[in-house]
This record gives structure tokens, sequence and C-alpha cells, in this order.
């Protein structure tokens, strides 16, 4: 199998295993979000008094006042009727914290004040259609206002001339910590699912379209360069084998062991006996 291939694919694997503790981590956290909702830390009571816990000394979230009820504005004034129906007066309070982060309440100096949804748009309990809010939308319950916004550690009391129902927004904003896991869990979880997914078929693709590449041994040379060796014996047998070699014809050489009147046939020219009286003709 081609590296590349191997790589996509263990990549695609190790993704695939994170997408997975993603959405267990996401899931987990559905529990959390629904025990999450805070209670009522006071129910259907006309006074009460609460201890402001501000462990970092920045100031505290304070309270939110919800009253049983509906967003009826009866009169037409354009303010909802349970703002004007609904008096809440703080006796006792703590100190202001004077933070940066709490520099919008500085001017209410922990004191109450009506709040439906926290916008630029409208003031308090303006009779406005988006201008509503549920008690973790339950219809039965509808927010009134906020106090003690910014108020270091003591107690906190107050006096209602109707019942209401109080929570303490340091439990509110708890609820965003499972809610910001939940979403990281399955964004995560999303994210590297379709990476995992992308990179195990790129692999599949690889691993049928790509062939094992040869690796080239590196040698260096002499001028301390690293250049790839090539196989010099492999080539020269190629070469001897694809090449066809003539040679002249040469004839057996003699044996040294043979005589030389077996070995050479000498020819000599033929001679004629001669005679006396020839012999003294032709002195």
């Amino acid at each position: 199998m081609d590296i590349r291939a191997k790589v996509c694919l263990i990549i695609g694997g190790v993704l695939l295993v994170i997408a997975t503790g993603g959405f267990v981590l996401g899931v987990s956290q559905i529990d959390d979000i629904e025990d999450a909702v805070p209670v009522f830390v006071l129910e259907d009571v006309t006074n009460g008094t609460l201890m402001v816990n501000d462990d970092d000394g920045q100031g505290d979230l304070g309270f939110t006042f919800f009253v049983k009820g509906t967003f009826v504005d009866a009169n037409n004034d354009d303010i909802w009727d349970h703002c004007q129906q609904t008096n809440v007066t703080v006796t006792d309070k703590p100190d202001l914290v004077r933070a940066e982060w709490s520099k919008m309440g500085h001017d209410y100096e922990g004191g109450f004040y009506n709040e439906v949804m926290a916008s630029d748009n409208h003031d308090g309990c303006d009779a406005y259609s988006g201008n509503k809010e549920f008690y973790h939308d339950n219809s039965s319950y509808i927010k009134l206002g906020r106090a003690c916004f910014g108020c270091g550690m003591g107690e906190f009391s107050f006096e209602s001339n109707q019942s209401v129902y109080v929570v303490s927004d340091d439990d509110i904003e708890a609820i965003g910590t499972p809610i910001a896991i939940a979403a990281l869990g399955f964004l995560t979880g999303f994210g590297t699912l379709c990476c995992g997914i992308l990179l195990i078929l790129v692999g599949i693709i690889l691993m049928f379209t790509l062939k094992d590449e040869a690796v080239q041994p590196m040698m260096m040379n002499q001028d301390g360069q690293f250049v790839i060796q090539q196989n010099t014996a492999s080539t020269q047998m190629t070469q001897k084998s694809s090449q066809t070699i003539i040679e002249p014809y040469s004839s057996p050489q003699a044996s040294v062991d043979v005589p030389e009147s077996v070995n050479e046939t000498v020819n000599e020219p033929y001679s004629f006996p001669s005679t006396p009286a020839s012999e003294n003709e032709v002195k």
C-alpha cells in the first residue's frame, strides 16, 4: 500500500475516534443542562432575606424576580400591567462593588429595577411583542425585574406588595457551562467526523490508484552532495542480456602435450631424385 494512502487512512481513523468522543461529551451534558435549571430560592413570598456570595470580590449578579401571570397591556399605556401592579422595595443590601463589568447597573445602587429583556431597543417593562421572558419557557412565570446587581458579599432583604418568585442569578450563570460544553462537543464531533470520512475516502482511492514506489538508495559523492545510487549490477546485466556480441572466429590452438607432427601439417614442394649424369652435365 502506498505510504500516502496509509497516512490518509490513519489520520481519518484518528479523527473518527475524536468525533465519537465529541458526540459522547455533548450527549453527556444534556442531562446536566436539564438538571441545571435554577430553582426558585424563594417562592410565593412578599418579603425575604438572601445571602449574597461574592466569592471573587468583583460583585455579584444579584437576583431576578418573577410573578405568576401573563404579558398584558390592558390599559394600552405601552407598559406591561404586572410591572405596574407589583412593587418591590429593597430594605437592606450589601455595599455595591463598582467593577467594570457591572457599570451599567451602578445607577441603581443595588436596588430593584424593572427589566424584562435586557436590550437597548426598549426600556424596562415596555409593552413590546419581543420584550417577553419566561422562567425557562414556563409561561406561568413572567419576569418582573432584578435587584442587587453588582452587590458585594452580605445580606439582601426586600419587601413586595404581591407574591414574587426569586432566582439567584449565579445559578442562571452556572447553566452556561454545561451548555457551552455540549455545544463544543457536538461541534467538535461533527467537524472531525466530516474530516475523518473525507480522509478515509481519499485513502481508499489512493490505495487502488497508486503503486508502491521503490525507494532509491542515496549516496554521497566526492563533492559532499547526495545523489541517487543506481543499481549498476542489474543495469549491466540488463545491458549484457539485451546486446548480441559477435566475436571473430579463431581456430583452436594446439595442445601442448600433442607432438608437432600431429598438430602441424607441413606442405613441401616435390623434388625429383638427382643422377650422376645429370650432375656432370650441370658442371
